[in-house]
């Protein structure tokens, strides 16, 4: 029976980490232990070693930031004093760790802040002539731009109007999407709890986090709410372009994602627990100021909205 000092001699993991301690002691290649997973994670770090090391940081200070970052934060062990079935597994794990952090240094793709915008809509022009405009209060990050991709991801909303390069394939992350595009006009957000894109012309490709993918034609939408794809559809273009116009246009949309919408352009919250008519929404509201939207918005669900502070409305229903 195998007790807290000792693992079954058929423990999997303990196995493995004997292999590998053999592999490491005879210096031997690591293909010798036949095991899929290892031989997967050896190519994966040959190749992305031989593309990373023109860039990579020293190896010293590599190791210094997987130190700080590995630090115990309770109370652990000193390895020494461990049972030596421990040690092997602590091993085992400690040369996959160092295969996995490779794969993080690598992919880890340090975005820079390239615009943002403040209460109004602003316009941004890429290197590569592609035209950004950002809704209020959103964000463009580069992920990467090259000679062989250009990788951006955004926080809130924009409209793209990419510049056509089939040697540079255009990227934008937005909440739990990424739209691939050559060259095109379409708009994406991320803000409320869904990410979504509407295509106006061009072709692109809308995935999920699970690489499930859907090529979006113009006129048509897609969205992603709780990691769920959806088939592309179509829909009015006035519905995703509206606020380029500076105004909100709603047709059959429930009032949840209405004020979410006015809430990302404003840079507020709004509180609906009080509203019992939550039935879908048809019409156009001017998004000049938010005491008119919010005003008109009253008018359409039968209250008013009141400040309970300088960022946070709620909504009191009239009787």
């Amino acid at each position: 029976m195998a007790t807290e000092q000792q693992l079954p001699e058929n423990d999997l993991d303990l196995l493995l980490a004997r292999s590998l301690g053999q592999v490491l002691e005879s210096k031997s290649d690591y293909s010798a232990l036949n095991n899929p997973l290892i031989d997967q994670l050896v190519e994966f770090k040959t190749r992305e070693l031989s593309s990373y090391e023109q860039t990579a940081p020293d190896s010293a200070s590599i190791w210094e930031h997987i130190e700080s970052q590995t630090k115990p934060k309770a109370n652990i062990l000193p390895f020494y004093q461990r049972p030596i079935a421990y040690t092997w597994v602590a091993a085992a794990v400690l040369l996959i760790a160092a295969f996995i952090g490779i794969y993080w240094i690598t992919l880890d793709p340090n975005p820079q802040l390239v615009a943002q915008s403040d209460s109004t809509i602003q316009k941004v022009v890429l290197e590569d002539g592609t035209e950004i405009t950002l809704r209020p209060y959103s964000e463009l990050y580069e992920l990467a731009s090259n000679d062989t991709e250009r990788n951006y991801s955004i926080k809130g909303e924009a409209f793209f109007e990419v510049t056509s390069d089939p040697n540079r394939p255009f990227s934008v992350e937005a909440g739990d999407g990424l739209v691939t595009v050559l060259g095109t006009r379409f708009n994406v957000s991320s803000w409320g709890n869904a990410t979504q894109v509407y295509l106006e012309e061009g072709s692109v490709r809308f995935e999920n986090s699970y690489n499930e993918a859907v090529l979006l034609e113009p006129g048509q939408k897609s969205e992603i709410v709780d990691g769920i794809i959806t088939s592309p559809e179509s829909t009015l273009a006035e519905e995703y372009t509206d606020w380029l116009l500076n105004t909100i246009v709603f047709n059959g949309s429930n009032p949840e994602d209405v004020v979410a919408e006015i809430g990302q352009h404003f840079n507020i919250s709004i509180d609906l627990s009080q509203l019992d008519d939550t039935s879908a929404l048809n019409g156009t509201l001017q998004l000049d100021s938010v005491s008119q939207t919010l005003e008109d918005l009253g008018l359409v669900l039968g209250g008013t909205f009141r400040s309970v502070s300088a960022n946070e409305y709620i909504f009191i229903a009239i009787d």
